[in-house]
C-alpha cells in the first residue's frame, strides 16, 4: 500500500533538483579560477586581517566597566572627557555685558 506508486504529493522543479545536485557534489566540480581565487584571498584572508586591524585600534580605548552615567568611557581623545563636560565646551558662551 504505501510507497512504489509513482505518487509524488510535491512537484519537483528540475532547475532546482540540478543546483541541489552540484551543490551536494560540488567537491568533485570545484576548480580554482581567477574569480574564485580573488573571491578566497578577499573572505580568506582581507576581511579577517580588517577586522584584526580594526580591534587591534580599538582595543584598550573604551573602559566600560562599572561606568555610571556620568562617567567617560574612553580612555584618551575627545570622549575621555565627561560628557557634561563635553556639552558645556560645545554650548556657545553667553557673554553678558
Amino acid at each position: 500500500m504505501a510507497g512504489g506508486s509513482g505518487y509524488q504529493p510535491v512537484k519537483l522543479d528540475q532547475g532546482l533538483e540540478a543546483w541541489n545536485y552540484m551543490r551536494e557534489n560540488i567537491w568533485r566540480y570545484f576548480r580554482f579560477t581567477q574569480k574564485t581565487s580573488r573571491l578566497s584571498l578577499f573572505w580568506g584572508a582581507l576581511v579577517p586581517i580588517g577586522v584584526f586591524a580594526i580591534c587591534q585600534q580599538q582595543d584598550l580605548k573604551w573602559d566600560v566597566v562599572a561606568a555610571k552615567r556620568d562617567d567617560p568611557i574612553a580612555r584618551w581623545g575627545e570622549h575621555a572627557k565627561r560628557p557634561s563636560e563635553r556639552a558645556a565646551a560645545a554650548a556657545p558662551a553667553d557673554d553678558e555685558e
